[in-house]
Order: C-alpha cells, then structure tokens, then sequence
C-alpha cells in the first residue's frame, strides 16, 4: 500500500511543477519575454516546491528503510519454514537453496497456484481465507512454500499472488486524456472557490488614425474589460466491498478499484474538454456533403486548412492542433492520391507527396497541425460530424487535487467504502459571445 501522506506531497509537487511550465509555455506561445509578476510567481512555486521536494527524500528515505526491514523479517521467516536438509545431502543438491548471511533464500516455484489451462488445482484467494479463518494446515503451508519461492525485494514483501494472477489483470477498455492533455492545465490545488478571470472587449481600434490637420483634436476611443468566471465543478464516484474482498486480495484490491475509478474519473474529464471545445466552435467554416466528397483527397486536407486559416484570421495567432474522432482519424489515413499512394504514411515510409505522417496506434500531423483523435468529441459514425481546429493555449483546463477516500465501518464491519472526489471546470477564452476566436470547424454532413 502507497503512502497516502506522500502521495498528497507529490501530488502538491507535480501541480506546482505543471504551473510553472504553464506560465512558461504561456509566454513561448505569446512570443514574449516573462513577466515580472510572473518570473515572481515561478520564484515563489519554485522556493515552495524546493521545500515539498526536500520532504519527499526524507519520507522516501523512511518509506525505503521500511520496506527493506519487512523484506528481512519475511526472509528470515521464510527461512524458518525450510526443511532440514536431508542427512547427508550437501546443501548446494537440495531442492530448496537455503544460504545465510545477506544473501536471500530463494526456491523453485512449488507449482500450488497456477492457471486452471496449467492444471493449477488450488485457489490462492481461497487458502488465505482457509488459512485465515479456518487455521487449515494444508493451506497454510501451500502459502508459506509459495511465499518462500519469491524473491522478497524484487517481488514484494509478504504473501505475494502468482506472477500470472498479477501481470495479466484485465482492466475495462476506456477512452483515455487525449484532448484532455492537449490544452492548458491550470492546477487549482486545494482551493475550487469560483474564480474571475479578467478580459479586454473593448479597443481603441477606431480612434488611433491620422490627424487630419494640425491642431485638430484627436479621435476619443473607448476601453473596456469584463471577466470570465470559473465555477469549477465536482465529479465524484464511490464503490462499496465486502471487507473480504479488502482483506483477502493481494494485490490489495483496492488498488484496483481506486484504478477503475481513476478510469472513469479521466473519462469523464475528457468528455468535458469536448463539450467545451464543440460549444466554442461556432459556425462551421465549411460543409463536406458526403464521406464519398470527403474522400476525394483534396476536400478532406483542404477542409483542414480552411479551418487552420480562420483561426489565424480571428485570432491574430496560428492554429496549433485538429481534434476529430478515432473513426475520422483512419478514414483521413485512408486517402491517397492518384497513383495510389497515401497521404499520411507512417513516419517509417519515405514520403512522397505527403500531406502529413502518423499511423492508426499513433496519432500523428495533418498541415503542421497535432492530430488528436478521440472519442470526446464523437465517435465518427453519427452525422453530422465535427471535426475541430483549434489553438490548444486557449482552452483552459481547471482541475483540484484529487482526493482518494476509503470510509472504514460507515456501513458497519462487512463494508468498505472507496472513493474518489475532484473539482473540474474548462472555460475556452478569445470568445464572441458563445463562439471563440481559437476554435473553428467543418462539418461532414452524411455518411455513405
């Protein structure tokens, strides 16, 4: 089990860590020099994340000095549990190798636990509870030559389940942070309150002109500013188990849930950034009627490009990535010109006449543009389809640190309670009214 202490301070760090590369990253996309307020900011998270970090080694040092006496006290234990060798047979021949000093003990596998396509007869999970509860001799010897078959250190410490049990562990398939990690993050911390995000709306672009003769008062402008507010927002989830399951499972499987959770936590996250990102898209720049007209080669690139050009027109600064779903993604792989040959090879081919690179398992370039196929914005098989061209510094993503609980006894004794609470918000700025200067689109109308 991890060090929910530690984890918060790592957590603390990498929030602290991913805010400082934002500002910077901020003023690279801005092609400008830092400001001082925030070369201050970065001094100050930097003094402060120096100070977590010098936490981090010590409790690491604790934690590390901790596992090693509890890997000792099971070998010693697992020696212990060796049978004496037999009258006669040097030490070196038997099937248990039993060596003192600082060296570990280390046996063959007795083979009690294996798949049941191997033969394996015996439920790991069940001589625990027979072992546990029944005191059942059998089965806690089962255990212990299992245990005394593991490499402590390397392998864990205590009764660890077979190898096969743990590597090949299948999770639920789920979307993952794809456009979620193509934006800005902005690490709130401890601290979800609503915030004010502060705009200009109004310029003096119609005043700053020639003087129309000497002496003649110059033109009268009007400024003006208003703010955008962030109400970040939680998303929350929560399981009940039996306190058997917690008890019995090794790897604990709370872990396991706390990752199912995580899962779905990153899912929804990530349907989120779409929602925001489909809300700022506005008025499609262009219609593609079918997937027939799209894959005619040059409308789906130059649909791109169009998109890409009117970002740049609306918001003075270029587009930086296209976001569509995975079925889009490998109908774009898909087109070729006209001797055949693709459009967007893998990065290994020797391009020829190319419009971008990538492969289906990885996403790649279209037009210098960042590729980012997911299911948060559709998943390609209903119509109309979106696909968005955007500039991902605009899209601001807020997100709390995430708390992980596990409630003992709030159902009484037999239940567990795990769970998991964050605050998210994602606000799209460079906005005219609901529409954003940064986001554009196009639109294919109708499958084939």
């Amino acid at each position: 089990m991890s060090n929910p202490y530690l984890d918060a301070l790592r957590t603390k760090y990498e929030a602290m860590q991913s805010s400082i590369q934002g500002v910077q990253t901020r003023a690279v996309d801005e092609n400008r020099s830092l400001t001082k307020d925030e070369l201050d900011s970065i001094k100050t998270q930097s003094d402060t994340a120096k100070a977590v970090f010098e936490e981090i080694e010590s409790l690491t040092a604790i934690e590390t000095r901790n596992v090693k006496v509890q890997a000792l006290a099971v070998q010693l234990e697992s020696m212990a549990a060796e049978p004496a060798a037999k009258q006669g047979e040097p030490v070196g021949t038997q099937t248990r190798a039993t060596k003192l000093g600082t060296t570990t003990t280390k046996e063959r596998d007795p083979g009690h636990y294996r798949s049941a396509s191997e033969g394996g007869s015996h439920s790991f999970f069940g001589d625990m509870y027979r072992s546990r509860f029944f005191q059942d001799e059998k089965a806690t010897g089962r255990l212990a030559e299992h245990r005394a078959a593991l490499d402590t250190v390397g392998e864990g410490v205590g009764t660890v389940a077979p190898k096969w049990m743990t590597e090949e562990f299948e999770n639920l398939a789920r979307q993952g942070r794809a456009l979620a990690n193509a934006v800005r993050s902005v690490p709130l911390g401890d601290d979800p309150r609503p915030m004010t995000l502060p705009k200009q709306i109004t310029g003096n672009d119609t005043n700053v002109v020639d003087q129309a003769a000497e002496n003649d008062p110059i033109v009268e402008g009007f400024w003006d500013s208003d703010v955008d507010v962030v109400t970040p927002k939680a998303i929350a989830g929560k399981d009940i188990v039996s306190r058997q399951m917690v008890d019995m499972s090794s790897p604990a499987i709370d872990q396991l849930i706390f990752g199912d959770l995580m899962s779905v936590y990153n899912l929804q996250v990530e349907k989120k950034v779409g929602a925001a990102v489909i809300a700022a898209g506005g008025t499609a720049v262009k219609t593609i009627a079918t997937d027939t007209a799209f894959g005619t080669a040059a409308a789906g690139i130059d649909a791109i490009i169009d998109a890409s050009i009117a970002v740049r027109n609306d918001r003075k600064l270029g587009a930086n990535v296209v976001a569509m779903s995975v079925n889009r993604w490998g109908k774009y792989k898909k087109l070729k010109d006209g001797s055949n040959r693709p459009l967007i090879p893998v990065s290994t081919y020797g391009p020829q006449n190319v419009s971008g690179l990538g492969s289906v398992n990885v996403d790649g370039v279209i037009e210098d543009l960042a590729v980012v196929a997911t299911e948060g914005i559709g998943d390609g098989t209903t119509f109309p389809e979106k696909v968005f061209v955007m500039r991902s510094s605009d899209i601001l993503l807020f997100e709390s640190n995430l708390l992980r609980f596990r409630y003992e006894e709030q159902l009484g004794p037999e239940s567990v309670v795990l769970g998991i609470w964050g605050y998210v918000a994602v606000l799209v700025r460079q906005r005219v009214g609901a529409a954003s200067k940064s986001v554009k689109h196009f639109v294919i109308t109708a499958g084939t």
